[in-house]
């Protein structure tokens, strides 16, 4: 990093709303405290109202703001996947919000040759393709307004389409979590009205209003027990998977991984989950590149599930 994007960076770190000592920005640069002070001072001549307080050490004058002056390619690059994989998203509006922040990029981007180089990386940076192009985009339930409840703590209320019933209920929800899994968006919340823990598929909400009513996150369950929560009826699962499909299982199963044994023809898993109709036609997802071992319950739903299969050839 060269002396100008250290001092870009550093005018960023003073407006974080969090006072540093010299030691803390020099270790966070990997600079001496020499080099530090020399910044400061270059500050101060440019009269940019940097403050300083003996116990909590350097700030930001409040009320004082530099806006972004400029990306490198490294950091454009990286905001440019991000919004690649935005723009694969199904959630049509998500899409739109995702090339409106490319073009206002674009047009305060300082010089033609980042303009260029953004251009370029845009037009062949491209993230799940089969879903950018394929798949149908929809309406995803008002992203925005919820993850602005979140962020504030305040309750919302919306219609939600159950896709058991197919019927369309009220619903007052406490958000906790907003959750992307593979081809939808998935809120995670305290249902009011059902009193107790649920997950809202965003393109099944409509009518998304943001409450006056604040919450208390601080007896929220962590992510990992909002994630993966079970009932007391869950079930513990034993599969053997093929040491070729071993990693995309383990990064992939909607559950926390108990046990893990490495065997000559593939490793062995052990997890717990309270729906085993719902982890049989999962599993199918890897053939038989997967063995269940235990319940036997489950091995018998899969052996019913394949003579279906074979019944329809």
């Amino acid at each position: 990093m060269n002396s100008t994007e250290r001092r870009l960076n550093l005018l960023v770190l003073l407006q974080s709303n969090q006072n540093w000592n010299v030691n803390q920005m020099a270790e966070h640069f990997g600079v001496s405290r020499r080099t530090i002070f020399r910044d400061l001072k270059t500050f101060s001549e440019l009269n940019i109202p940097v403050t300083y307080d003996r116990d909590t050490g350097y700030g930001m004058m409040k009320g004082f703001s530099i806006p972004p002056i400029m990306f490198t390619p490294k950091e454009l690059s990286t905001v440019l996947v991000g919004l690649s994989f935005v723009e694969s998203q199904v959630d049509e509006t998500m899409v739109k919000d995702a090339q409106a922040v490319q073009y206002k990029i674009n047009s305060v981007l300082p010089t033609d040759e980042l303009k260029r180089f953004m251009k370029s990386l845009g037009e062949k940076t491209i993230v799940d393709p089969y879903k950018k192009y394929a798949a149908e985009k929809r309406k995803g339930g008002d992203w925005f307004t919820i993850a602005n409840a979140i962020s504030k703590q305040h309750e919302i209320t919306f219609s939600y389409i159950s896709m058991k019933e197919e019927t369309k209920t009220s619903r007052q929800v406490r958000p906790f979590l907003l959750v992307y899994f593979t081809d939808h968006w998935t809120l995670i919340g305290y249902c009011k009205t059902r009193k107790g823990i649920r997950s809202f598929r965003l393109d099944r909400l409509t009518d998304v209003e943001l409450t006056p009513h604040a919450f208390n996150l601080n007896r929220v369950p962590g992510e990992k027990s909002l994630l993966f929560r079970t009932k007391d009826e869950a079930i513990q699962i034993k599969v053997r998977v093929h040491a070729d499909s071993a990693d995309r299982f383990k990064i992939s199963v909607p559950a926390i991984i108990e046990k893990q044994e490495v065997k000559k023809d593939g490793v062995e898993y052990t997890f717990s989950f309270d729906n085993l109709d719902y982890i049989n036609e999962w599993l199918f997802a890897f053939h038989n590149h997967i063995k269940v071992l235990s319940p036997e319950s489950l091995v018998q739903k899969r052996v019913m599930m394949i003579r279906d299969m074979l019944k329809s050839i």
